[in-house]
């Protein structure tokens, strides 16, 4: 009776793993950006990072990514511009504390892996193809990937000429099962 109740309490814990996919914690990540502004490029990154990350390779149905990070732990080597850009006209963090991303469709593609994501800054949301490579070694795996954003797509910035449009975010999420 004893085994029984063991492999029964030993599947319930498997459970998830096989139906849901393999679930990953964050050890250690970076979210960075680059922008133009005035001609010259800025750099950024934020922490604040959470996440929720199952993701099984051989079976991307079941998988599924999300994250976010807190706006106001903006750091851009200036702190007057790291002040200025919780305003209302770059990413108000008064009425909106975070940016967020998450998974509507994970496929392969050109060898790595991709992903259709709902991104939400400001409150406005677009959905955005954002590629990624996915490694594991054992228990440990690393996501990295990168994209580009619009940032009037999303009300960031006003109608400002000096700073450009478009940005590029990076992401590396370094995580153990």
């Amino acid at each position: 009776m004893n085994n029984r109740l063991l492999v029964l309490f030993v599947l319930l814990l498997l459970v998830p793993a096989i139906v849901f996919g393999q679930t990953w914690k964050p050890e250690e990540y970076e979210v960075s950006f680059k922008i133009k502004n005035a001609g010259v490029t800025v750099t950024g990154r934020f922490t604040g990072l959470k996440t929720n990350l199952v993701f099984n390779p051989a079976d991307l149905a079941k998988s599924a990514l999300s994250a976010s990070v807190d706006v106001t732990t903006i750091k851009t080597g200036i702190n007057k511009r790291d002040e200025d850009l919780q305003e209302e006209q770059y990413f108000n963090s008064g009425k909106y504390k975070l940016i967020e991303m998450k998974s509507t469709k994970l496929y392969a593609k050109d060898g790595k892996y991709a992903g259709m994501f709902n991104v939400t800054i400001k409150g406005v949301t677009k959905q955005v193809e954002i590629p990624f490579e996915f490694t594991r070694n054992g228990n440990d795996a690393e996501f990295k990937g990168s994209f580009d954003l619009n940032r009037r797509d999303f009300g960031v910035g006003g109608s400002s000429m000096m700073m450009g449009d478009n940005l590029t975010v990076s992401i590396m999420i370094k995580a153990k099962s």
